[in-house]
């Protein structure tokens, strides 16, 4: 996605129906799609997973445009006006148009759950605020629904919770629960990790091992995506094997920890020299080679154990130094 001004001043991803506007005007403009087809909400809706709203202020841009034409039926056409309308299956033109990296549907929530978690990770160091989930919508030109998804996404990682009243609010990422998320952490993931050993194939952790050993070498020439991949192919693939799930579902809410390095490591925060995390995930990894379940908890808690005081360090240094950006739907 192209990259505009967002009110508080940064940059931001384009909205949903900005993205839509765009994609859909080259793919006319190429004669990709044929004259007189007909582009209604709903079938565009379903294409890209998203509510009317942002795929209405699409056509409306593309009509501006004089791209489109209103005809006698719903949706519109593409062309001029009179020109014979063709109804055809959309995702035979447009299935590729609106698809990931990976080929999978993009998601509305998808395109722009980034830039939400981006700013709410950073809200989170200096304490609880509320979320307007109408306001998240109207600022990002998307529906309450994807709205809600995004936050949905958010509750399952320990970054967002709802109460009572189902309102939404940012749950703050202080000192003391960075503690206790280590501490599940500490408890938990060793165990789980010794447990998922026999579903670890030597083709996975070869993988990760070689992963990890290039980005030792390239270091600091490592962006904090690829630095984030890392932390998850350990800390979430690799636990995907462990048959106890309950383990699993407790975990996902600590997962709240690996995004605040994601965040600001690199952008608000100097990478630091050396990144011990690199070595001691080969560690972990070399003891899964070896098949040595007591060493692999050992390595495991240590470098969890290891790693608290720099998380720690992070989050201070922000609060310390940075106020948080003013969002409208953040109060």
């Amino acid at each position: 996605m192209s990259v505009s001004q967002s009110e508080s001043g940064g940059s931001r991803k384009t909205s949903l129906y900005e993205e839509l506007h765009v994609r859909l005007k080259t793919e006319i403009l190429g004669g990709t799609l044929p004259k007189g087809l007909v582009l209604s909400e709903a079938a565009l809706a379903d294409l890209v997973g998203s509510s009317r709203a942002p795929v209405r202020q699409a056509l409306q841009l593309l009509f501006d445009d004089g791209l489109i034409a209103r005809f006698d039926g719903r949706g519109f056409i593409v062309g001029a006006a009179g020109t014979q309308p063709t109804r055809l299956k959309l995702g035979d033109h447009l299935g590729k148009l609106f698809a990931s990296d990976d080929d999978r549907p993009m998601f509305a929530w998808q395109a722009l759950y980034e830039d939400v978690e981006r700013i709410v990770v950073h809200r989170s160091f200096f304490g609880r605020y509320r979320i307007n989930e109408n306001e998240l919508a109207r600022h990002f030109g998307v529906g309450r629904g994807v709205a809600r998804d995004v936050l949905l996404k958010l509750e399952t990682l320990g970054i967002t919770e709802k109460d009572d009243n189902f309102r939404w609010s940012i749950v703050p990422l202080d000192s003391q629960r960075i503690r206790d998320l280590y501490e599940v952490r500490a408890q938990i993931e060793p165990v789980a990790l010794a447990s998922a050993l026999d579903g670890l194939s030597k083709e996975h952790v070869d993988g990760m091992l070689s992963r990890l050993s290039q980005a030792l070498t390239d270091y600091p020439d490592v962006s904090a995506s690829t630095m984030y991949e890392l932390e998850l192919d350990l800390h979430q693939r690799s636990l995907q094997a462990c048959p106890n799930k309950e383990f699993l579902n407790i975990l996902k809410r600590t997962h709240c920890i690996l995004t605040l390095s994601k965040h600001v490591v690199g952008s608000r925060i100097k990478k630091p020299e050396y990144e011990p995390f690199l070595a001691e995930h080969i560690g972990v990894f070399q003891m899964v080679q070896k098949r040595d379940k007591e060493g692999l908890r050992k390595a495991m808690r240590d470098h969890i154990t290891n790693s608290q005081p720099n998380v720690q360090t992070r989050a201070a240094y922000i609060r310390e130094h940075y106020r948080p950006d003013e969002y409208s739907f953040i109060s």
